[in-house]
């Protein structure tokens, strides 16, 4: 029997939030415990949460307790007071505790965002997994370990988050045209239309969060951001319901443009129908002519909609900053976009830099940023590593440069005309500005996000006072995704593998050898899938399956492309769905889901082929 290893405590909380008294796992016992480590600039966070919340919903009256551990990437993030902001933007209700010193990420040995962790009622831990979870597979991982207790489920204090009251609530981006201002009310799931004075002329969406077509007033939108305007319709790209939208203005009515409405689980390959296509986080949008391009934030890629059809243009996939020809170039969570001519400008956040793609060559080459994900800082003057923090958004004007929300720095700056320089534009008391705007007259719109207003710079500095702003509904049009679906066992996370000998730069191999539970054997010529995804450093090695299905194999043979000039830890997570027979005499099978978490080495003298174990699991 596998040793169990004790869950560590959190003497390394530096705050508590949505709770009135820190925790601690002594009295936690007795309940199943999910500890999410997270950190708010992480697009893959955010699509953890819906999950959480329906799995809180669901087992309300269970004793299910849901902790979230805020272990922050950037210097911002470590603000109890804008870890706050984010948790009432995004409706978390439960405890968070501040882990601004990566203590006690470093006890639970995280390596990436988002990972969850689970710990049993016993006090143990049951399972460590990085990455977006399978909800159908992580009720049906909770469902088991609550029928190993009795307790009754812990007092809940109620949420100390709060959402502001205001006429505007986290606002997004801002489009102009046809005499009109358009404002991601992002907050209260809507778009506002105003007149150049802010007096609100129409609203777009109910206020009710979900994905739901219909008339101006009957549609539902999920925390929309970005918004373009041309030729009497508005894009608009929605965030948390994963679509893009057009609104027609003239007959006022909202209709998908691209997405299903479902989060999608992988990136974009070829070209596909955009309605029959699942996106990850659409954040912003910008229209050429026919032609649609969408900063495709959960999934590192900018994708062109022409013709009812869409393609990724830029980003493989993989959260870097790789400049070169557009599919094999590496975007890192793009959440602005900018069209100048032939050039579409990219905020890209988490490398805290701007890209640009020529769209004649689609080649994507850096204006700033990098090298790696973790360079970021506030700087002006020539350009060089770490000048921004996380910026949202772009805005090319015709003479002035380009100009950039360095969002987590709470300013906008310039790029001189030039491209050479980076140079201060407006530092007036902004809270993580994500929104910019420049009208025909050259004044700029900014959402100031956190302080919930617009504001306009030109000759002189003012608010734009939103009057006439309905109150907007309260309430979800759409049922949890999970809630749906059937329930799964099997492992799940269940091996935390130490690293073995470490990959060399170019290219390499790793072998899996998949081993079967004692008493049970691999069904010779079952089917069965392999999905691989580096969830540390994805920038550096590149995985891919010699075949990710046929027939059962002892083996797994994984090529990879690594990159690295030092040595790096990095990881990736390996699902494995097979199948494992009685192994006396084959009179019984068992379908089997199992998942991995496998540290890499990337070491400057590794070997060209490294080999782990995958020791399968099968469902209680």
């Amino acid at each position: 029997m596998r040793e169990r290893i004790h869950a560590p405590d959190f003497a390394g909380a530096t705050a508590w939030l949505n709770t009135d008294r820190p925790l601690s796992i002594e009295e936690l016992r007795g309940q199943v415990v999910v500890l999410d480590f997270w950190t708010y600039c992480c697009i893959n966070c955010m699509h953890v949460l819906p999950i959480l919340h329906d799995l809180e919903e669901r087992h309300r009256d269970d004793p299910l307790v849901v902790i979230g551990v805020h272990s922050a990437k950037f210097d911002a993030e470590k603000d109890s007071e804008h870890i706050l902001a984010a948790m009432r933007r995004y409706g978390v209700a439960h405890p968070v505790a501040v882990d601004s010193e990566m203590r006690i990420w470093s006890e639970y040995a995280v390596r990436s965002w988002p990972t969850l962790v689970i710990i049993r009622p016993d006090g143990t831990l049951a399972s460590v997994a990085p990455g977006e979870p399978d909800p159908a597979v992580l009720e049906g991982f909770i469902s088991k370990l609550l029928q190993e207790t009795n307790a009754k489920p812990l007092h809940r204090p109620p949420a100390t988050s709060r959402e502001p009251q205001a006429a505007l609530l986290y606002p997004g981006k801002i489009a102009h045209g046809g005499g009109k201002f358009f404002i991601a009310d992002s907050g209260h799931h809507r778009v506002l239309i105003t007149d150049p004075k802010g007096n609100v002329l129409d609203v777009i969406g109910s206020g009710l969060r979900g994905a739901r077509e219909g008339s101006f007033g009957s549609c539902a939108m999920d925390d929309p951001q970005g918004v373009a305007f041309q030729n009497g319709t508005l894009y608009i790209a929605d965030a948390r319901a994963h679509v893009v939208w057009r609104a027609e203005l003239p007959d006022g009515q909202v209709n998908r443009f691209a997405g299903t409405g479902e989060l999608g689980r992988r990136p974009l390959t070829g070209r596909t129908r955009a309605l029959e296509t699942a996106l990850r986080s659409p954040w912003d949008v910008a229209p050429r002519g026919p032609e649609l391009y969408v900063a495709l934030a959960g999934s590192h890629q900018v994708a062109l909609v022409q013709d009812d059809f869409i393609e990724p243009i830029a980003g493989d996939g993989r959260e870097a900053q790789i400049d070169g020809s557009g599919l094999e170039a590496a975007l890192a969570q793009p959440s602005g976009l900018s069209l100048q001519g032939d050039v579409l400008y990219v905020a890209d956040s988490e490398s805290s830099g701007v890209r640009a793609i020529d769209l004649r060559s689609r080649k994507i080459y850096s204006l700033a940023g990098g090298p790696g994900l973790f360079d970021f800082g506030d700087k002006v003057g020539p350009i060089e590593p770490g000048m921004l923090q996380h910026p949202l958004a772009v805005a090319a004007t015709q003479s002035a440069g380009l100009l950039v929300a360095d969002t987590y720095n709470d300013k906008i700056k310039r790029f001189s005309p030039d491209g050479l320089r980076l140079e201060p534009f407006y530092e007036g008391g902004l809270e993580q500005p994500a929104g910019l705007c420049v009208l025909p007259e050259g004044d700029v719109l900014i959402a100031d996000t956190n302080h919930h207003r617009i504001l306009k710079i030109g000759a002189r500095v003012e608010e734009l006072k939103i009057s006439g702003a309905p109150e907007p509904q309260r309430g979800v049009v759409a049922a949890p995704q999970a809630a749906s679906r059937k329930p799964q066992v099997g492992g799940w996370f269940t091996a935390i593998l130490k690293p073995g000998a470490g990959l060399a730069p170019g290219e390499c191999k790793i072998v899996l050898q998949v081993v079967a539970p004692e008493g049970f054997e691999l069904a010779a010529g079952a089917p069965w899938t392999a999905a691989v995804e580096v969830t540390r450093r994805s920038d550096l090695v590149r995985v891919t399956p010699e075949s990710a299905r046929g027939e059962q194999p002892q083996e797994i043979v994984l090529n990879a492309v690594c990159t690295h000039e030092s040595n790096v830890e990095s990881e990736m997570v390996v699902n494995l769905r097979s199948v494992a027979c009685d192994a006396r005499d084959h009179s019984a099978c068992w379908p089997v889901q199992n998942s991995f978490r496998i540290p890499l080495r990337l070491l400057v003298d590794g070997r060209r082929e490294v080999r782990f174990t995958l020791p399968l699991e099968m469902p209680k």
